[in-house]
């Protein structure tokens, strides 16, 4: 339980310090105010594109690192880590509204919840070709 715990705690700081990494390199390198989330302050079309995939890489990472340490409980501590990459989208909304753009709001969520999933998916899969060989 607690392992689970501690899985889900370690892939939701390891999407969120991944991507405020990225949006502090965008930052330094452009010379913009710095913001760690969001796509609003993004130089341009590509960036807020390549921003917008990202966070299904940030999670797909977040989804192998939370499936590996979890060990036992494997599909809890996903369904976790996604209901609760969804009440925070669901925060980002009632804050960040007003800043950032729909389709931003309801699509990063569900990117990253799609790569936290597919992250448990291929995990599942190590785990099986290992205990058929």
């Amino acid at each position: 339980m607690i392992r689970s715990l501690l899985a889900i705690v370690a892939g939701y700081f390891s999407i969120t310090l991944l991507n405020s990494f990225a949006h502090l390199i965008v930052s330094v390198y452009f010379k913009t105010e710095l913001v760690l989330s969001g796509v609003s302050q993004l130089p341009s079309l590509p960036w807020v594109i390549g921003f917008t995939i990202l966070q299904f890489v940030w999670g797909l990472f977040g989804g192998l690192l939370a499936s590996t340490l979890a060990q036992k409980n494997i599909s809890i501590a996903i369904l976790g880590f996604i209901l609760l990459i969804a009440v925070i989208g669901m925060l980002n909304y009632s804050v960040l509204n007003h800043r950032e753009p729909l389709w931003h709001l309801i699509s990063s969520p569900t990117l990253t919840m799609g790569g936290i999933f597919l992250g448990y998916k291929l995990q599942l899969d190590q785990q099986q070709k290992n205990t058929l060989q």
